[in-house]
């Protein structure tokens, strides 16, 4: 385990090597759940309730979103397929390392350093807006927390899949903007998903995406029943499955046509 602690130690130092590039992106992340509080909070001067959500309810819900969109939806991978086009992870296959747990110890870093941002940016938001929060009782906070990490497991398995595109192709950009775009309107980032119609909210909880943030929102508002939780517990716990397994089989086939062009 030594040698991973290490290597927890060199991706988290290596995350902080271009630090006002790091200060700008979390700059970014603060203004727009800033921006996002602050229409909000305006929304409700005028009226009690909007699309089903109390003024407490819907602070809280993006002040969750905030929260996941750093430690789920956040990852250093978005660059991996760029360097196994370019032949980069040769270096990585040579070494003593499960390439798996050596890419997710590199994730891990990368949403540490972003809890540590979290916390500064909430006291923040805290001092400046003063918000009323739904807070959720021991027992749910339990479950978001397993439904955090499977989120961040879940994230972690697309971020692969998306990476492998660079066995075949070094055309991976599009497909990743086209995740990002449908990320950020089928996992709620934008807004609540239930205030869509109900024809497309079906189409929606057809993909994995809702289980990123979505779904551990609502969780924390308590706007699931005992049986939806059970149900969306099973649900991203298949997602998860099936995902992991999809990325270690083209992972798999990927390694064996690998030539590490270029190095």
């Amino acid at each position: 385990m030594r040698k991973y602690w290490q290597l927890f130690l060199l991706s988290w130092q290596n995350g902080l090597v271009y630090r006002l590039s790091l200060l700008l992106w979390r700059l970014r992340q603060f203004l727009s759940t800033v921006m996002a509080m602050t229409i909000w909070t305006v929304v409700f001067t005028s009226q009690q309730t909007a699309f089903g959500y109390s003024q407490a309810q819907m602070i809280t819900y993006i002040f969750t979103i905030s929260i996941l969109q750093s430690l789920v939806l956040a990852s250093v991978l978005n660059g991996l397929s760029g360097e196994v086009y370019s032949g980069a992870l040769s270096k990585e296959l040579v070494k003593p390392l499960n390439l798996f747990a050596y890419l997710g110890i590199q994730d891990v870093a990368d949403k540490a350093k972003n809890f540590i941002f979290v916390l500064i940016e909430s006291a923040l938001i805290f001092m400046i807006f003063k918000p009323e929060l739904v807070l959720p009782n021991l027992t749910i906070t339990i479950i978001f927390l397993v439904w955090l990490l499977g989120g961040m497991l879940l994230n972690f398995w697309i971020s692969l899949l998306f990476g492998a595109i660079g066995f075949w192709s070094p055309q991976s950009w599009g497909p990743r903007f086209l995740f990002f775009m449908m990320v950020d309107f089928t996992a709620g980032k934008l807004f609540p998903l239930d205030i869509l119609p109900q024809a497309v909210r079906a189409i929606v909880a057809l993909t994995p995406f809702p289980y990123l943030s979505y779904y551990q929102t609502q969780l924390v508002l308590g706007r699931l029943d005992t049986a939806g939780v059970i149900q969306h517990s099973f649900i991203l716990l298949l997602w998860v499955v099936v995902s992991g397994c999809c990325c270690i089989w083209l992972w798999k086939r990927g390694l064996q046509d690998y030539s590490a062009a270029g190095q």
